[in-house]
């Protein structure tokens, strides 16, 4: 009992300071604006506030320090459920999860946001759940980083990366310079990896129409992958802090795969065949983004934003051995999105109301042994409205959206209405414990490489079939949280339910030519159901505030797959954790996963254990990191997939040589100079990297 009386007085202590604070009117140098207006607790001290529609996590100046870019900072903060790659610039969640949107200042943000971002410019970054009709359709987690923005002055810097254990190259150089209202900015990114040390191995058990097994085992060596990309873009920012922002975006990119090789050998009836795979990729792309803001009065803003985008890729693929195959392929896509939104600041609650937009057409044609031609139009129109407030204890969040699909592919298509309503309420009987649930319901639309008619070949035994008949698919979800939040400490346990209704699955069929050779298609159809249930937990304890961070998130995950003649389902336990120490200039960060098991369709999928390792030390302007990624695994096996189908049944692995013991090299300098002004940087472009070819 001493012992935990001894433990227990720091966070009485902290609670009985914080109420006396409240009580004196002192908010202890911390007070967060928007927190006030909505009379919602914080907790002193604390580096993580639950606000029930988000949890805000309040970045401190060792963190802030320890980088130079969004992504590192996002990586210190250890969201859960999300992975950010600092070499490879991503950030993701595990794709049986859905989505994620990162934002700046709530408005969409790329690659060239993120790294140009100041980290010390970040006030606040929100991690929200079920993020609600506001933030469209086909959102499941939204990453809001809110800065403020540079007054007169200028900003200037590049971050070059190499990889000292493999041909991995990759760079940015930005700048800014703010004179009176008006901002002019320049990001140029490229990027270089050649991959030669990845291997694939598979056992395929084919059920021929006699009943007998057809086995073929296939092997991938000598698997090497070229990349390069160029990135560039334009931006010009006019902004008044009381009245409106206006800014202007032109971006070009290119993305070419000028290599992509690999020696196949296949073994079945006692002999082996070996023979050359190759494939390449030339992706080009422009972009025009227009963004406007307005503050209509006092609490009133509307915000307009417009892209349009032109896109040209040309894919061809080779497959050799006894039944060669080759084909090329070419697709032009345009799209145009459009979105305005209302918001009403009024005194018991926020009214926001809004209406987006999409169109996008697809031409694709195949040549060689495919011989096909796609014009793909899609087109999408979403309207919603909610309301959000707070009732004494309870806070809450009520809107309705209203979403329109249609598509047309050749002489089919579809149209599709959709509903989508959405509640959040929050309680908080006491200050430190709060009780979320959250329910809502969106459309989620097939990829337009499965909506085309073309046939594609993968091997000398399956095709890949497209289906314009395919729809849309209603997705209901419901997540009850239940969080404590203390001085230094924060857990929470969710308990999430989702169900893909008549959703688009995987479907093989069995096929007998006239010639009797036996082939299987591989498809996508509208069937029963795909539905998650998973109870999980995510812990912050900042064992030293300023110094020494862990996080541990963890849960248990139980699939459901219901296809039209098979129900497969899966459980399984994935957790990750991490620590991050703050050494005055030098920060040291480490991360382990077990990877992601999941099963979706007929496919049961598990990546490898991962751990990573970061060192970054910083003196002036300049910034200096080393990161070692899946230490001491030689080769990585980045995936295991088993394939459940009545007449397929398959298991694949995927390895890395590359990605084993990877080390690479960061540098970054950055020089700012100018004053603070406390109005948001607008950060916005829309890319739809949709071509719709179908790859192998």
């Amino acid at each position: 009992m001493r012992r935990l009386f001894l433990f227990l007085i720091p966070f009485v202590a902290a609670y009985t300071a914080d109420a006396q604070n409240a009580a004196d009117g002192n908010d202890g140098g911390k007070a967060v604006s928007d927190s006030i207006a909505l009379e919602e607790v914080v907790v002193e001290s604390s580096r993580t506030i639950d606000k029930g529609d988000a949890l805000r996590l309040m970045p401190s100046e060792a963190q802030k320090t320890a980088t130079t870019t969004g992504y590192g900072l996002l990586a210190r903060l250890a969201l859960p459920n999300v992975t950010v790659d600092e070499v490879t610039k991503e950030i993701t969640v595990p794709p049986s999860l859905g989505q994620l949107q990162v934002r700046i200042n709530d408005v969409v943000a790329d690659r060239h946001d993120l790294v140009s971002l100041n980290p010390k410019s970040v006030r606040y970054v929100d991690f929200i759940r079920n993020p609600g009709v506001r933030y469209g359709q086909g959102v499941n987690f939204v990453i809001n980083i809110v800065t403020e923005r540079a007054g007169h002055g200028y900003t200037v810097g590049a971050e070059l990366m190499q990889t000292l254990t493999t041909m991995r190259s990759s760079g940015d150089v930005f700048a800014k310079v703010n004179r009176g209202k008006g901002e002019l900015g320049v990001n140029y990114s490229f990027g270089y990896v050649d991959m030669k040390e990845q291997e694939y191995e598979e056992t395929a058990d084919y059920l021929m129409p006699d009943n007998t097994a057809f086995t073929i085992g296939r092997r991938d060596d000598n698997w090497r992958t070229k990349t390069i990309s160029h990135d560039l873009q334009l931006q010009y920012v006019l902004a008044d802090s009381a009245r409106y922002t206006l800014q202007a975006t032109l971006g070009g990119a290119l993305s070419r795969v000028p290599k992509d090789t690999k020696m196949r050998t296949e073994t079945y009836g006692g002999a082996d065949e070996t023979f050359i795979i190759g494939s390449t990729d030339d992706t080009k792309q422009a972009t025009a983004d227009l963004y406007f803001n307005y503050n209509l009065a006092q609490r009133q803003t509307l915000t307009v934003n417009a892209t349009g985008s032109y896109a040209l890729s040309d894919y061809s693929y080779a497959y050799g051995g006894a039944s060669p195959y080759a084909y090329t392929s070419a697709s032009t896509a345009r799209s145009l999105f459009a979105e305005a939104i209302y918001e009403n600041r009024l005194r018991p609650f926020t009214l926001s109301a809004g209406v987006t937009f999409n169109h996008n057409n697809t031409e694709i044609t195949y040549r060689g042994d495919t011989e096909a031609a796609n014009d793909i139009t899609t087109q999408s129109l979403y309207a919603f409205a909610q309301v959000k407030g707070r009732l004494a204890s309870l806070s809450y969040t009520a809107g309705v959206g209203v979403s329109y699909l249609r598509y047309r592919q050749g002489g089919q298509g579809c149209h599709y209405w959709l509903c989508r309503p959405e509640l959040q309420l929050s309680w908080s009987p006491w200050r430190l414990f709060r009780l979320d649930y959250n329910l809502s319901v969106r459309q989620e639309a097939p990829r337009l490489a499965y909506l085309g008619d073309a046939v594609v070949r993968n091997n000398r035994l399956e095709f890949t079939v497209g289906n314009p008949g395919i729809h849309p698919n209603r997705v209901v979800e419901q997540t009850l949280t239940a969080s404590l939040q203390l001085p230094s400490f924060y857990t929470s346990i969710s308990t999430h339910y989702r169900s893909h209704l008549n959703t688009w699955m995987q479907k093989i069929e069995r096929v007998t030519a006239g010639d009797g050779d036996t082939y299987f298609l591989f498809s996508r159809a509208n069937q029963r159901r795909i539905s998650m249930f998973y109870v999980d937990n995510y812990t912050r304890y900042d064992l030293l505030p300023d110094k020494l961070s862990l996080t541990f998130w963890g849960g248990l995950y139980r699939c459901f797959n219901y296809g039209d003649d098979y129900t497969h389902h899966f459980s399984a336990f994935n957790w990750g954790a991490g620590a991050n120490a703050y050494l005055g200039r030098l920060s040291l960060s480490a991360h382990v996963d077990n990877g992601w098991s999941f099963l979706e369709g007929e496919t049961r999928n598990r990546q490898t254990y991962a751990y990573y390792l970061t060192a970054s030390y910083r003196f002036g302007n300049l910034s200096l990191s080393l990161y070692w990624q899946h230490c001491f695994q030689n080769k990585v096996r980045t995936n295991e997939a088993e394939l459940l189908n009545r007449y397929v049944h398959k298991t694949q692995r995927m390895f890395s040589g590359d990605m084993g013991n990877m080390v690479s090299l960061s540098l970054s300098w950055r020089i700012t100079k100018g004053r603070e002004r406390k109005h948001p940087e607008r950060n916005a472009v829309r890319r739809n990297a949709d071509t719709g070819i179908i790859k192998n």
